[in-house]
């Protein structure tokens, strides 16, 4: 076996490997690597046939919806129950949409004045550090200058001194101008220092914007629980939002509507009631008034938590007057919106 493969290191003349022996080296060298891709490539085998059988099931599954949906259609005692149904589910997006539309709102106009007080502090930050550095500037400028007239000076009065007698003073002035100029070469290095200084804060970029701060996300999820109420409110007045909550938990054939009469009032109210949540204005009035009662009762589980507890949301009971038994609770206490999870609030509320 050895001698069989003793090509492998060359003849036996010390001499080149042939071509067909090149060949056998890089199918031996290459053999782990095509078990190793040939693995990989049954492994995704599996993995991709798994997942067919998978969205076979899914489609097999929507198919089996959709012939129970035709065949509740087709039925008249439930054909229009089926309509009333996703009227309903309708109604829960087009409020989920509004108070999506209204939360982003909110979000980017807070976000674009925070950014924007943001860059407002940082550039007033650089530029007390560049008025710093200016001042710093100046005073190094002005030694230095002063430094190079004390040597100038020095240098004209040694000038003066040509006189032979004067060899010895001569000497020891030149040995005062080595320190004055040691003193300019210091000064000008502090000035370039300076310059280079502020060069450094004048290239530097912001700091990152860290993000809307605490409070205001707080009160942007009170600003969007207030407006779940009002859409609550809106829905209501029309007796729907709890079927329309209904509507999207459960499935068409659980659900019936009554007889034919019945399903078309509750159709015709769930177009008013489309209506009445698409008015802006309406829905806006009331929103400043929610949201104060909200500041007031609302508790948070730590300091850091921006999403208030369901429970500090329950409005208390109305005063009762005098003779009169204590009141229930006011319409704005049905809507716990946040425990209920009204047209999924939650989905929209800031962390």
């Amino acid at each position: 076996m050895i001698d069989k493969l003793s090509f492998l290191k060359g003849g036996a003349d010390g001499g080149s490997v042939s071509a067909d022996e090149e060949r056998l080296m890089q199918l031996f060298q290459n053999r782990a690597g095509l078990k190793k891709a040939y693995a990989d490539l049954k492994d995704e085998f599996h993995l991709l046939r798994d997942r067919l059988k998978q969205q076979e099931g899914a489609t097999i599954r929507v198919q089996e919806q959709l012939d129970g949906l035709a065949d509740l259609l087709a039925d008249p005692s439930t054909g229009f129950s089926a309509l009333v149904f996703y009227q309903l589910r309708g109604l829960w997006k087009t409020c989920h949409q509004q108070l999506s539309g209204f939360a982003a709102d909110l979000t980017r106009t807070q976000e674009a004045r925070e950014t924007a007080r943001h860059k407002a502090e940082c550039d007033a930050v650089r530029g007390s550090r560049l008025a710093d550095v200016d001042r710093r500037l100046e005073l190094a400028a002005g030694t230095a200058d002063l430094q190079r007239r004390h040597l100038a000076a020095a240098q004209n009065e040694l000038d003066r001194l040509t006189a032979i007698w004067h060899y010895f003073e001569r000497r020891r002035r030149n040995k005062s101008l080595e320190s004055l100029r040691q003193a300019v070469v210091l000064a000008d290095a502090e000035v370039g220092d300076l310059h280079a200084e502020r060069s450094t804060i004048g290239g530097e970029a912001p700091d990152e914007f860290p993000g809307i701060s605490l409070s205001a996300r707080r009160n942007i999820n009170l600003a969007i629980i207030s407006y779940a109420e009002v859409l609550c409110e809106n829905v209501d007045a029309y007796g729907l939002a709890a079927r329309a909550k209904e509507a999207v938990a459960r499935r068409v054939h659980e659900m019936s509507f009554g007889s034919r009469s019945d399903c078309e009032d509750y159709m015709q109210r769930v177009q008013k009631a489309q209506s009445a949540v698409a008015n802006q204005k309406q829905v806006t009035a009331t929103l400043k008034g929610k949201m104060e009662r909200l500041r007031v009762t609302c508790e948070y589980r730590n300091r850091a938590d921006t999403v208030p507890t369901a429970d500090s949301l329950v409005a208390a009971p109305a005063p009762a007057e005098p003779g009169m038994p204590p009141r229930g609770q006011p319409p704005a206490a049905v809507w716990n919106v946040l425990a209920e999870d009204y047209w999924d609030l939650f989905t929209l509320l800031m962390r």
